[in-house]
């Protein structure tokens, strides 16, 4: 049985959360619930649990100011909030995982598996190392990103050493500016959405790059050369609008 308390400032949410779970998820008992911050990291501490089921917003803090204020605890949390695209990135860039309210019975169950596989093959759980040393940083500041490998395990990159991702439907390589490469097990079209609204570029169907890596863009080839020395195709509608882009950092 997983030992689970569950942090939320509404009543109902956390009503909604036990019954769920006791209905569709069985081997997870919540031991606990708390209504604030201050309360949460309480209970954290009294009963020790392997899952956390945690709201992002509170009258008294964040679901981050949680995880610090019981950071000497080793537990998984799950965020549940009706708010995603305020700390989209900082919480999927981290690899933690994130339902949102209203809950429905797949998103619940999908996280809840998760949790399982990394309670079954715990690690030093550096995704929550990620998750705060991100939080409160802008698109400009040097953040960090857990990339989960096809081959299983975790390995954690800054942002900022990521010359482009090639992506397939089920599988995304990533090329990093030392010319080490990485294969995700997540999709191209999941990172397409991360990366939006950073310094990344699509330069055709499967890449995306990162503009600080550009060395050199030949136009009349179409390609570009990045620093790592990989060079890369470009499709002609995106020449103009790279190059804009490029030129502007």
């Amino acid at each position: 049985m997983i030992r689970a308390v569950i942090i939320d400032d509404e009543r109902n949410s956390r009503d909604i959360i036990a019954l769920m779970l006791q209905r569709y998820c069985p081997d997870i008992e919540a031991v606990a619930q708390a209504a604030n911050c201050r309360e949460g990291i309480a209970r954290i501490r009294e009963h020790r649990p392997q899952l956390v089921f945690l709201d992002l917003e509170m009258p008294d803090g964040t679901g981050f100011d949680v995880l610090t204020g019981a950071y000497d605890a080793t537990f998984e949390t799950v965020f549940v909030t009706a708010f995603e695209k305020r700390y989209l990135h900082t919480i999927r860039l981290s690899e933690v995982e994130l339902i949102l309210k209203p809950i429905d019975r797949e998103s619940l169950q999908q996280a809840v598996q998760a949790v399982r596989q990394r309670l079954d093959h715990p690690g030093k759980q550096e995704r929550y190392d990620v998750l705060l040393h991100n939080f409160g940083k802008s698109a400009k500041d040097v953040r960090q990103i857990v990339i989960p490998l096809a081959e299983g395990g975790e390995y954690i990159a800054s942002i900022e050493n990521i010359a482009y991702v090639e992506g397939s439907t089920d599988r995304t390589l990533f090329s990093l500016s030392n010319g080490d490469l990485l294969q995700s097990r997540r999709p191209f079209r999941y990172y397409t959405e991360l990366f939006a609204g950073m310094r990344f570029y699509q330069i055709n169907n499967h890449q995306m790059v990162q503009l600080p890596h550009i060395r050199h863009i030949d136009h009349d080839k179409l390609q570009l050369h990045l620093h790592n020395k990989s060079v890369l195709d470009i499709t002609e509608r995106r020449k103009r609008e790279l190059t804009a882009a490029w030129k502007q950092l």
